[in-house]
């Protein structure tokens, strides 16, 4: 169902997250069907993860930094290794992953600018901040008649953050990849779907929200397939360059 930024925002503060399509957050000269293929192609280009904790390789993702302000300036911060604290990833939590950026092709690309526009005019609309701090990843999960791919092999959990952003830009095929939602406190699943169409998004309060997604494995045993998402970890606030 698409929303215009006002309905997110009233979703996020009556349910802790919102769903819907992202094309409703760009505006139609940010997201021709030529600027979407091309940012949909660059997941063809991610190197493969190195730092899955049991030597896995079905990831491949690349991440970059930004600090995004109310009045649509975006500053791209130099690469930095992305760190988490073992008591929120219990598998990779203490180490620094450094990974290489998201090309800048994609990056100074007006799609992107508007994507990462539209989710902070969001929650500035939501909170009043007039900056906030994004982690950008591009990942891919893939799978094969010889491997389960994992989209969070850490389990339920939350990241340590004040929003994630899940967008699909990707199934092809595979069956599983649902994402779900939980109390943070209660661990009761408040929410639960599989992002199907190309543009699918769900924000989530880190907060107060735990997040997982299931194992995808392929729809036809002899042919691999894969799940390619946009993974946004937005944070209150700016971060030094």
């Amino acid at each position: 169902m698409n929303m215009p930024p006002t309905i997110w925002a009233k979703e996020i503060v009556e349910n802790r997250f919102a769903s819907g399509s992202v094309f409703t957050l760009l505006d139609e000269d940010d997201s021709t069907p030529a600027d979407w293929d091309t940012f949909a192609d660059s997941w063809s280009r991610l190197p493969v993860d190195a730092f899955m904790a049991h030597g896995e390789t079905y990831r491949r993702r690349r991440h970059s930094v930004f600090n995004v302000y109310a009045d649509g300036l975006i500053d791209e911060l130099e690469p930095r290794p992305y760190l988490q604290s073992p008591d929120i990833n219990h598998l990779n939590g203490g180490v620094l992953r450094t990974y290489e950026p998201i090309e800048t092709a994609i990056t100074s690309g007006s799609l992107f600018r508007g994507l990462l526009a539209g989710l902070t005019a969001v929650l500035t609309e939501v909170h009043g901040f007039d900056v906030w701090h994004h982690q950008c990843f591009q990942n891919r999960i893939t799978t094969s008649s010889e491997q389960t791919g994992n989209p969070t092999p850490e389990g339920m959990h939350r990241d340590g953050v004040d929003y994630v952003v899940t967008l699909l830009v990707r199934r092809c095929g595979i069956e599983g990849g649902r994402s779900g939602l939980y109390d943070a406190v209660t661990r009761r699943q408040v929410h639960s779907e599989t992002l199907t169409a190309p543009g699918d998004t769900l924000i989530a309060d880190d907060g107060e929200t735990l997040h997982d997604a299931t194992p995808i494995t392929p729809a036809a045993p002899d042919r691999p397939g894969y799940r390619d998402v946009f993974i946004d970890v937005i944070t209150r606030g700016s971060q030094p360059r």
